[in-house]
């Protein structure tokens, strides 16, 4: 059996599942973070966490939007603190610290990537023009194409 795109994606959809449910239960679980023994703080564990997660998500759902991807564990993370408060856990701001840092590990490199395509693209054109041909902006299907030589 050949390895193709659609299989791995199959895959990556299967560990972002159990990847899920793992921090589920680490998030919520009716243990503290000292009973584990782990050798770094729980800021760190939780930006570790976080940038698994957000790494399975790029790779299993690759075509959603990274907005959408990056406000998605944002939301986990404020929904994981508040979620620890009613289970008698401990809500902290560094935890949450942590959560959009592994996020932000995850997702930066994916909007440096768009910022360095646009830069060797669209070199002259203002981010203005640019929403113009955003499909998402627009409704457009098939968005007309720029007229450059204004620059």
């Amino acid at each position: 059996m050949p390895v193709t795109p659609h299989r791995l994606m199959i895959v990556l959809r299967g560990a972002g599942v159990l990847g899920g449910i793992a921090a589920l239960i680490a998030l919520t679980g009716p243990f503290r973070y000292d009973q584990l023994g782990l050798p770094f703080p729980d800021t760190v564990a939780h930006a570790l966490l976080f940038y698994g997660l957000g790494s399975l998500m790029l790779g299993a759902l690759a075509r959603s939007r990274t907005s959408d991807l990056v406000w998605t564990l944002v939301g986990l993370g404020v929904a994981s603190e508040i979620a620890q408060s009613l289970v008698g856990r401990e809500t902290s701001l560094h935890d949450l610290a942590g959560d959009l840092a592994g996020t932000a590990l995850v997702f930066l490199p994916v909007y440096l990537g768009r910022f360095r395509d646009l830069v060797r693209t669209h070199p002259h054109v203002t981010f203005g023009d640019l929403r113009q041909l955003d499909r998402r902006q627009t409704g457009a299907r098939n968005p007309a194409p720029l007229d450059i030589a204004r620059s």
